[in-house]
């Protein structure tokens, strides 16, 4: 091994990716066949954000001058993980396990893979047989782990978090499990200790942070209550959860129409309840960043989006509560409009702050912006024609057109590629 690869080697596994690159570059260089280099390289490649086609490239490069390595397929299979091209990462774990059927390495990765495409039973299997080759497979352990919790088993979920601590208490990421592993059993405290330790050990762990935040949230009842269905839903595939949520539309409109006939009111009530289901599972996420912004020793560990979507979607949503609540208390027909405008805008607004996808940012942005124009210009309109019995027909329409906005965002938040970046 050269100088320059053993230095590269070392700063990679001290975390200075940067100054590892140049080094393991430095080392193809004098070298160009060095497939150790070409797989050191893209295993630091994969760490350094917008750098993961770079990495698959450069596995690439190793590959073609070691086919039958088992170990380049499964660091190739990882990468594509990472560039959620699960189907193929699969294929690439298959091929790695084919080579090498003994090394439990493989099969984490392919669980890792199966769990992108969200065939958790299979990948279940695929971490149990490499814990039965290893029992000291830290990825498969770890995966295993976020798997039984994914899929409901929580008897399960709680024992694996468990062994995972008591084998390595120093280990962010059995913290990290352990913190969701209490989340679900609504133990948000276990879980706030979990997260926090998480980050004291690994300060830069992104994802502890973001179920730090959660566990913040989780404070409240009312967010507890969100979290249920967001474990509830997340057992199913994305097509299930769109049966499931279509099947929902489905019921409304039936429960609506029969009820209906039966009495006015009870078609009324259906009505109220659907629009403040679908209202507290868009809007939770915002008024729980709300929440925690009115908390001084939590409200730091908000991001910029998340700040904004707690004042916008749930500062507009109380604001919009209260101005409807003063209108109806001295009839003033405007201030619906006003009042309206704030709560329908609510949605788009948690669509569109601490968003990762520029698309889905300039969509839900878009929609938040043509609500605001909409209702405010609409109610600025009625408040220079008030004490006018009624609104305008050009308003009436107006107000629709806002409505129908507000509702095409709940139908398209269910888009995953509006809510997540593609990683490169």
């Amino acid at each position: 091994m050269s100088d320059h690869l053993s230095r590269g080697r070392l700063l990679r596994q001290q975390n200075r990716h940067e100054e590892a690159e140049a080094f393991l570059r430095q080392a193809i260089a004098i070298e160009p066949n060095d497939v150790l280099a070409y797989t050191e390289l893209a295993q630091c490649l994969a760490e350094q954000s917008g750098r993961r086609r770079d990495a698959l490239e450069t596995i690439d490069r190793a590959i073609a001058l070691e086919p039958d390595d088992a170990f380049l397929h499964s660091q190739r299979a990882l990468i594509l993980s990472r560039l959620d091209r699960d189907r193929e990462s699969l294929i690439s774990s298959e091929r790695a396990i084919a080579l090498d059927p003994e090394c439990s390495t493989h099969f984490a990765v392919k669980g890792q893979a199966l769990t992108g495409l969200q065939r958790y039973a299979e990948a279940e299997e695929a971490c149990r047989k490499a814990l039965a080759l290893d029992a000291d497979d830290h990825l498969a352990a770890n995966l295993l782990a976020h798997l039984l919790r994914v899929q409901g088993k929580s008897a399960e979920s709680e024992l694996a978090a468990d062994k995972l601590l008591a084998e390595d208490p120093e280990d962010p990421y059995a913290h990290f499990n352990a913190g969701w592993t209490a989340l679900q059993r609504n133990d948000h405290r276990a879980a706030e200790g979990h997260f926090r330790e998480a980050l004291r050990l690994d300060a830069g762990f992104e994802p502890a942070r973001g179920g730090l935040l959660e566990s913040f949230k989780a404070r409240s009842a009312f967010y507890r209550l969100y979290l249920r269905w967001c474990f509830w839903m997340q057992r199913f595939t994305s097509k299930a959860q769109w049966a499931i949520i279509v099947g929902f539309l489905v019921l409304y409109n039936f429960g609506r129409k029969l009820l209906g006939a039966i009495h006015p009111l009870a078609g009324v009530a259906v009505v109220v309840i659907y629009l403040g289901f679908v209202l507290w599972v868009w809007l939770a996420p915002g008024l729980g960043n709300l929440l925690i912004l009115s908390d001084r020793s939590a409200r730091h560990a908000l991001g910029s989006g998340e700040r904004w979507q707690g004042i916008v979607a749930g500062g507009g949503l109380i604001i919009g509560a209260m101005i409807l609540a003063l209108s109806g208390m001295w009839h003033y027909a405007p201030g619906y409009v006003f009042g309206g405008t704030l709560i329908c805008a609510a949605i788009p607004a948690a669509l569109t702050f601490g968003n990762e996808s520029s698309k889905g940012r300039l969509v839900f942005g878009s929609l938040l912006a043509l609500i605001y124009v909409i209702g405010f210009g609409v109610g600025t309109a009625e408040a220079f024609r008030y004490p006018a019995e009624g609104f305008s027909s050009r308003s009436g329409q107006l107000i629709v057109f806002g409505l129908i906005a507000g509702a095409i965002c709940t139908w398209l938040g269910n888009v995953s590629s509006l809510r997540e970046e593609r990683p490169s």
